[in-house]
């Protein structure tokens, strides 16, 4: 877990742990003064046990405040990954060593509960940390903590040395730090009751999983596009009415997937560095360097694409875009072909992040098809859109229309892709360009924007 966050974030690591243990330092030399050297050293490994799980549990999210915590209707489920039982272990120091400092079991336990409960609602309420509050968390963190309380307890009544050293915390200590902690559990209540907006989990539906041959496909295209960089042992495969399916697996810090059976369209994903999750985008040996503008992404992108799928670089037309995020988050360099006015099926985007490395790959691998002729101009397309819909759309609410050619039925049609808006409306088709029959079509709500169009 902690490789697969902090990949890449070697200094906060080493930050990390030099805070924590700053933090035992600090509390060790505090108490010893006044309670003895060995309850000072329990109460230094007791706060290293509290500043650790803290440092990486608040460490920046994603910065976007939502406020939402997801609740998993499913306990048990919470445990099943690896990631849930790492979260266990992650608070059982903090257990042990609040029992072996205060001599208080059932104290330590409800201190460490509170503690829990609140670190995640800080995750869903605090701007600067805005990472994902999750009831998974919560359970598991609580789990840790009881175990921990558990073996603290077995720990004290089997080694009489420590109770003699580090004797029980007298009933005005107790009654003090309850009182801290219900505070606490109060003010995490009412972030509950007035802030926090949970939201259930819907637990995904079972996938089939993938067989060897579809498997050894996918790792074929990824060894293709990512020479000896990845491998999986394991995908699933979602199969629709028609046949066709997807092969999908998960990759570190992101996922691949092909079409099946045709292997026709390839697509891979990584989390982008700005996301704060760690570094998982791919560094394109000998060719990634920092992309500060859209030319050295479009040279990045290039000199990949010569290597990977020299076949998209000739006679297509390459366009580059700034992913839509005021954070500089990067670019998508495109490349299309033309036969006259019909884009035809091909296409390679790659998506390079600042730092140069690959973040998005989209692959469809087509020879040029043998199309019929076209009958319907856009003019005749736009009236069988406005018949079907009994709609009157004006120009200005008319986006650009696309002449493409698309397989419908198994066979390669030339169709007009078209797309207006009415209102609070966005409606899409596509109209055959033939025997101008219209496809596809679908009707979807928009937010209203207010202000002159651009």
């Amino acid at each position: 877990m902690i490789h697969a966050v902090f990949q890449g974030h070697a200094v906060f690591l080493a930050l990390a742990v030099t805070v924590t243990l700053l933090a035992g330092a600090a509390a060790y030399f505090a108490v010893a003064r006044r309670a003895g050297r060995a309850r000072g050293v329990f109460c230094g490994l007791w706060a290293s046990s509290v500043v650790g799980p803290l440092t990486l549990t608040t460490w920046s999210g994603s910065g976007v405040l939502t406020g939402e915590c997801a609740i998993n209707p499913s306990v048990l489920q919470a445990f099943a990954g690896v990631q849930g039982q790492l979260n266990v272990l992650l608070f059982v120091p903090f257990g042990v060593c609040a029992v072996l400092t205060t001599g208080r079991p059932f104290a330590s336990l409800a201190a460490g509960v509170v503690l829990v409960a609140a670190v995640e609602t800080s995750q869903a309420v605090v701007p600067f940390i805005s990472r994902l509050c999750d009831s998974d968390d919560l359970v598991t963190n609580s789990a840790g903590v009881c175990a921990g309380v558990m073996l603290g307890v077995v720990v004290r009544r089997r080694m009489p040395g420590i109770r003699s050293a580090v004797p029980s915390l007298g009933r005005p200590v107790t009654q003090r730090a309850l009182a801290g902690g219900a505070v606490v559990a109060a003010l995490v209540v009412s972030a509950w009751l007035t802030v926090v907006h949970p939201v259930r989990t819907v637990l995904p539906t079972p996938v089939p999983a993938a067989d060897a041959v579809q498997v050894q496909a996918l790792n074929a295209a990824l060894d293709e596009a990512f020479p000896g960089a990845y491998e999986v042992e394991a995908a699933e495969y979602l199969d629709d009415v028609d046949g066709e399916g997807m092969v999908t697996a998960l990759l570190p810090g992101g996922f691949a997937e092909i079409t099946w059976p045709d292997r026709e369209q390839f697509t891979v994903q990584f989390t982008p560095t700005r996301h704060g999750e760690g570094v998982h985008a791919y560094e394109i040996p000998d060719v990634s360097r920092p992309s500060r503008t859209a030319r050295e992404a479009k040279l990045v992108a290039t000199r990949y694409a010569a290597r990977y799928a020299p076949w998209a670089l000739r006679a297509s037309q390459v366009t580059v875009r700034a992913v839509d995020d005021p954070s500089g988050a990067g670019w998508v360099v495109e490349w299309r072909r033309w036969r006259g006015e019909v884009l035809m099926p091909m296409r390679l985007d790659i998506g390079v992040e600042p730092s140069g490395r690959l973040t998005d790959l989209r692959v469809r691998r087509v020879d040029d098809p043998a199309l019929p002729q076209a009958h319907v101009g856009e003019a005749q397309a736009w009236e069988t859109f406005a018949r079907h819909f009994r709609i009157s759309v004006a120009v200005e609410e008319r986006e650009q229309a696309v002449l493409q050619a698309e397989r419908r039925g198994g066979h390669w049609r030339i169709h007009w892709r078209l797309s207006a808006r009415e209102g609070g409306m966005r409606h899409s088709a596509v109209v055959d360009a033939t025997d101008g029959s219209i496809h596809s079509a679908n009707s979807e709500s928009v937010p209203q924007t207010t202000g002159p169009r651009g």
